[in-house]
């Protein structure tokens, strides 16, 4: 896929998932514009420095995607330094792990985060790019939602599941709105040998990949590839792409 010329925002585009999302952009071409909470600069930086070394074009920009002001300022300024934006990943995500069946565990503060960041994070970005992409003839949003929001009872916490399965009708009801000019499409993993995965164990992981059809959790290269595919594929909207080793199927 060749995307030189073209501007892209990843959104917690320094770690994990965006991280590797981040990479596969700059090395298509696109220039990388690396978002990055307060927390994640050293890694931010590292991702950008890694797309720079590799020959490709990125800048680090820090921003709390659940604020209005900073989604504002960020998109702006990227605009004003690269003169447009054609592609949107939002990546951003948050959880805490927490079983199911203990409701009084889970806070009010970590609900209102966790949809925070997850689902009006996502809406926020969105609502910023579009006038730009509008602007521009054309564009492409992608969200990163998760194979849990198909099956109640298979994530971390239940305002996981709900604030992924928002985003994934969010992905549809965008890609009505935005048409024909931007499509939005979602990629959803099934569970990801991350930072976040790694909370599991690695016992634990192992137990959960036996009972995957194909043995394995998904590398993070192989759901960025997904959402390479939702970029390119200039037929597709409003549809979710699944990466999961089969999870779903059984």
């Amino acid at each position: 896929m060749d995307l030189g010329g073209k501007i892209a925002i990843v959104t917690g585009g320094g770690t994990g998932l965006g991280k590797s999302i981040s990479l596969k952009l700059g090395l298509a071409g696109a220039t990388v514009a690396v978002n990055y909470p307060g927390l994640d600069e050293v890694e931010a930086n590292q991702t950008v420095a890694e797309i720079v070394g590799a020959g490709g074009q990125a800048f680090a920009v820090k921003a709390d995607v659940t604020a209005g002001t900073d989604v504002k300022n960020m998109i702006v300024s990227v605009v004003e330094n690269c003169g447009r934006l054609d592609i949107l990943v939002n990546n951003a995500g948050t959880t805490v792990f927490i079983p199911f069946g203990d409701l009084e565990a889970l806070s009010e503060v970590d609900w209102d985060r966790i949809l925070a960041v997850n689902l009006k994070g996502s809406f926020l970005c969105a609502r910023e790019a579009v006038p730009h992409m509008k602007r521009a003839g054309a564009g492409a949003i992608v969200n990163i939602t998760s194979a849990s929001a198909f099956r109640g009872g298979a994530s971390s916490c239940i305002a996981y599941s709900v604030s992924k399965a928002g985003l994934r009708m969010l992905t549809e009801c965008l890609a009505v709105a935005l048409a024909p000019e931007i499509r939005v499409n979602s990629v959803a993993p099934g569970g990801m040998l991350t930072r976040w995965g790694a909370r599991w164990g690695e016992e634990e992981l192992k137990r959960q990949a036996k009972a995957l059809p194909l043995k394995r959790h998904a590398a993070v290269d192989d759901v960025a590839d997904g959402v390479l595919f939702a970029i390119g594929n200039d037929s597709m909207t409003g549809q979710t792409i699944v990466v999961d080793s089969g999870w779903l199927s059984v």
